[in-house]
């Protein structure tokens, strides 16, 4: 069975080391990864340990374990990755996590900021969720645009069928 990081390789030779410790991740990408799955697993040891040694003290286990196993958990996909290569003492991760929650299906879109910890481990820095706007704004006095209309966006596709959700 695929990792569900969204990687084609199975969970034990993928994040599955990552997660029980048996390997740290070599990239920010890898951690990202790594994270991704733990969520979907409820795994919130995993995401304590990753942590920076700053962010523990804001960290709520309790609310983690409650909202990673209440959703449904239906994907990654990483936008983009700056630095965080195995030479790097730092790197910033972009990705949209997809999961179903109270019948609606949200894209959770952040862009993640990771560093090395003096024990050459990644670690999770901050996330900054406003980062990526998730629906295009429309300029005061623009024409409003038709359910019917080009979505705006670009994508090709019409406004109700894309944006206009």
């Amino acid at each position: 069975m695929p990792c569900p990081c969204g990687s084609p390789r199975p969970f034990d030779r993928c994040c599955g080391p990552y997660l029980i410790g048996d390997a740290l991740p070599p990239t920010a990408e890898a951690l990202m990864r790594s994270r991704y799955t733990a969520y979907t697993r409820g795994d919130i040891g995993y995401i304590a340990a990753t942590l920076a040694a700053d962010q523990h003290g804001a960290f709520d286990a309790h609310a983690a374990k409650d909202w990673a196993t209440r959703v449904t958990w239906l994907g990654l996909r990483i936008v983009s990755t700056t630095r965080g290569t195995e030479s790097d003492v730092d790197g910033v991760v972009s990705f949209v996590a997809t999961y179903r929650e109270a019948g609606k299906t949200i894209e959770h879109h952040e862009v993640s900021q990771f560093r090395r910890a003096d024990d050459g481990a990644w670690r999770f820095v901050a996330g900054d969720t406003r980062a990526i706007a998730t629906e295009p704004k429309r300029a005061a006095g623009a024409a409003k645009v038709g359910r019917n209309d080009p979505c705006p966006c670009g994508s090709g596709k019409k406004y109700k069928f894309c944006c206009g959700r």
